[in-house]
């Protein structure tokens, strides 16, 4: 399978790359090679190399910043994903929109989580641009929308909580983190594997892929930092925080629909173990 990476040298871009199956011809685009609002430069770009699927993950997905700047935020998110769009059908590419659990308000999350039926009402600029997104994809024949939550697993301290989290505590910061949110944290190596799971069998419309559970980032401190994580992390409300951006209360995604399909996530606190293990040495 020819498989065309947007966002390649994101936290999920550069993931994905690593996950798909030896045999597969991957390209991965990032905003070095090409601002994905130049509808030209996608159009070109995804034409010379014919995929046979577009995974969309480029994005501005700083929740402030799309509030404090959303003409941006809607260049990049709407346009950018109007641009990959229309050059998926032009070339007869399939196309994966990564989507968020922020398209919920999260004012009365279902028991269990929101499922894909669930209607979306989106509290934030970033929120209302992936919304959009999902809708705008949606007019691709053969569309994949993936939901997901949280994400970990990257590089970068602005975008990874969990690393900036245990970053922070490395250098001797005592940290105050939210208890009174809550999300399924995702872990971007599982994402990749269940997005691989998922372009294997061509499926469409829209499945939400998170780990398993639920937590506040307080909750995951706990696990990040083990025991004694009390003397290095105190809880706050969200209130607090002072975000620009309105966040959902409870955005917790079920994964149902994966499950049924034949694919489990791992536990969040599975997912942060495996995750935290990995970094140097030291960082407890």
């Amino acid at each position: 399978m020819r498989v065309y990476v947007t966002g390649a040298n994101g936290m999920l871009g550069s993931a994905l790359l690593r996950a798909l199956p030896s045999g597969w011809a991957a390209l991965g685009v990032s905003r070095e090679d090409f601002d994905i609002s130049d509808a030209d430069a996608v159009a070109k770009s995804i034409e010379a190399f014919a995929p046979a699927v577009v995974v969309h993950a480029a994005a501005n997905a700083i929740v402030d910043d799309c509030e404090h700047r959303p003409a941006d935020a809607f260049r990049v998110n709407l346009r950018g994903t109007r641009n990959v769009a229309a050059a998926c059908r032009q070339a007869g590419s399939r196309l994966v929109f990564i989507s968020s659990d922020y398209v919920f308000d999260g004012a009365a999350a279902p028991t269990g989580g929101y499922r894909e039926t669930d209607l979306p009402n989106p509290l934030s600029v970033y929120g209302v641009t992936k919304l959009a997104g999902e809708r705008i994809s949606a007019a691709v024949e053969g569309h994949l929308s993936v939901r997901t939550s949280w994400l970990f697993g990257g590089r970068d301290e602005i975008t990874d909580q969990v690393l900036a989290l245990v970053r922070r505590v490395e250098r001797g910061e005592r940290v105050r983190l939210i208890d009174d949110q809550f999300s399924a944290p995702t872990y971007t190596e599982d994402l990749a594997r269940a997005l691989v799971f998922l372009l294997q069998r061509r499926v469409t419309g829209t499945v939400h892929v998170a780990n398993r559970g639920r937590a506040s980032w307080y909750q995951v401190a706990g696990v990040a930092l083990g025991p004694g994580h009390r003397n290095r992390a105190e809880p706050m409300p969200l209130d607090e925080c002072g975000f620009r951006g309105e966040r959902p209360r409870d955005s917790t995604l079920a994964t149902d629909r994966l499950d049924a399909l034949g694919f489990t996530m791992p536990t969040w606190q599975d997912a942060v173990r495996r995750f935290t293990g990995r970094l140097p040495a030291g960082h407890h």
